[in-house]
């Protein structure tokens, strides 16, 4: 603001003529340009912004699901485990069942019904053993699912990675842009303080041309009045009266140059 203040011009000392009054439409492009720019940048930051919740929230549903897995994969696995313990358990049952049979048949001999119970106790037991390899294989096909499923893990992961690489390469991007267009606002600014100076001294410029001006013309009206009481030849034989004329305009400001009223254009120049 305290920059602004001393840089500040009159609005009197700003009326230029049509030809030395700077152009704006490059300019005003120019700052259109940047709106436009810095509107599609935010556009894009913002999509970005969505996409990153978007696989963060993908990454908590995908550990939910693998830990979800995880848990009824383990339940598979003890289920496997304890339905082959009871199918061993059983068939080491009937096993020994039979083998106690064998031994009492050996030894002596049992009763048609007996048997017959025992035929039936067996073809149960086989009946029983069918189911629990259908059960067996079922979960094997699940497992083998699950299986796949966690395969397809690590590749969701690469996935999530390289989305998240890409996603801190854009933010990169946008900060680099950042940076640019804050680094275009200063030069902007610096161009339109030295236009505003440049303009002042235009002005000054002006005015002590016209300062110059006056004066000249004073100065040329003083030399054109004649001088009474002395003529041509008194002028002529006087070399101090000769002069005369022209003294009195450097010596009074009000008619003529006094010094160095103005300066040449060259010294204006310089003070730039």
């Amino acid at each position: 603001m305290e920059g602004r203040r001393r840089n500040y011009i009159p609005p009197s000392l700003l009326r230029l003529r049509a030809d030395l009054q700077p152009s704006a439409p490059a300019a005003a492009r120019y700052v259109t340009g940047n709106r436009y720019e810095v509107q599609h940048r935010r556009q894009m930051l913002s999509s970005l912004r969505i996409g990153n919740q978007h696989l963060m929230e993908q990454n908590v549903l995908l550990k939910q699901e693998l830990s979800a897995a995880q848990k009824e994969l383990r339940h598979l696995s003890s289920c496997v485990e304890k339905a082959k313990a009871e199918r061993d358990a059983k068939v080491r049952e009937a096993y020994e069942r039979l083998v106690k049979l064998e031994a009492q048949v050996k030894s002596i001999d049992e009763s048609k019904a007996e048997l017959v119970e025992v035929e039936r106790d067996l073809q149960k037991l086989r009946s029983e053993n069918e189911e629990i390899e259908d059960e067996l294989n079922k979960v094997r096909g699940d497992v083998a699912k699950e299986s796949l499923e966690w395969r397809k893990i690590p590749m969701l992961k690469a996935e999530i990675e390289a989305m998240q690489e890409e996603n801190q390469r854009g933010r990169e991007a946008i900060e680099q842009e950042r940076k640019v267009y804050a680094m275009n606002i200063k030069e902007s600014e610096a161009m339109e303080n030295y236009r505003i100076f440049m303009a002042g001294e235009i002005e000054k410029q002006k005015v002590e041309a016209v300062d110059a001006e006056k004066r000249a013309r004073a100065a040329a009206a003083a030399e054109a009045v004649p001088i009474p009481e002395i003529g041509y030849g008194g002028g002529y034989g006087n070399p101090g009266m000769g002069y005369a004329a022209a003294t009195i305009g450097c010596q009074n400001p009000e008619m003529g140059y006094s010094g160095n009223a103005c300066p040449a254009p060259h010294c204006c120049l310089h003070g730039m």
